[in-house]
């Protein structure tokens, strides 16, 4: 595909060509996005990478956190940087110039939008609850939802803001625990979410709002999904 990009020259576009026609083509094996939609956002990421340098080869885990809470609206810092490591975690991947403590390869970028664009709500619960499961216990303990339902509530009534923090903990156990093992597992979270989706996100934004989506899909060219959306806004 010629001068797919109009802020590149002939000579870049061609060289995007070369770099990243195997690419897409595999990868249009691996997702639901058709060919166009797919190769344009994989120039998303070449011109992240461009930002790197000339001699860059990959995004960077610092420009992947910044798309996901500048673009994506993830901004709690550690649901961000547990999307990022979730979405950036691929072992199987090997490059003598790609640093897994630094860089995102081409493959995990097409995977958070293939997750972000999804309405398949099984693949949103289990990326959901393995960005909230920070232990990777597959189940969640009391602490670990209190550092997260900790941020709903502030002010300054000390007093008042803990009993709110503990009154909210509670009430999550007593919808989620179904067996009262003061832990709450994965399936006892997708038994729940299947019944209630709107609980989907229940310790905080994972995902972005319909509009958000609408606004990325049509900017990166992904209509399909755009016109799903169209005027159907969260």
């Amino acid at each position: 595909m010629k001068n797919l990009d109009g802020t590149l020259d002939y000579m870049e576009n061609a060289r995007f060509n070369y770099l990243y026609a195997p690419e897409i083509a595999r990868l249009e094996k691996e997702t639901s996005f058709k060919h166009t939609e797919l190769t344009c956002v994989v120039m998303i990421y070449h011109k992240f990478v461009l930002e790197n340098g000339e001699r860059a080869k990959f995004m960077t885990l610092m420009q992947l956190s910044s798309l996901v809470e500048n673009v994506f609206g993830v901004t709690d810092q550690t649901i961000n940087a547990n999307v990022v490591s979730r979405i950036s975690f691929d072992p199987d991947f090997d490059h003598p110039d790609f640093s897994a403590d630094r860089h995102c390869n081409l493959r995990s970028f097409i995977k958070l939008f293939d997750i972000y664009f999804t309405d398949d709500l099984e693949k949103r619960m289990v990326f959901c609850f393995s960005v909230y499961d920070r232990t990777d216990f597959n189940s969640l303990d009391r602490e670990v939802v209190q550092l997260y339902v900790d941020k709903f509530f502030e002010g300054d009534d000390e007093d008042e803001v803990f009993e709110l923090r503990q009154d909210m903990v509670e009430l999550i156990f007593i919808k989620f625990d179904q067996d009262k093992d003061t832990f709450i597992s994965a399936e006892e979270y997708y038994d729940v979410v299947r019944q209630q989706p709107m609980l989907l996100e229940f310790l905080g934004p994972v995902f972005p709002t319909t509009r958000q989506k609408d606004i990325v899909a049509h900017c990166a060219n992904i209509m399909s999904c755009y016109a799903e959306n169209e005027g159907n806004y969260e």
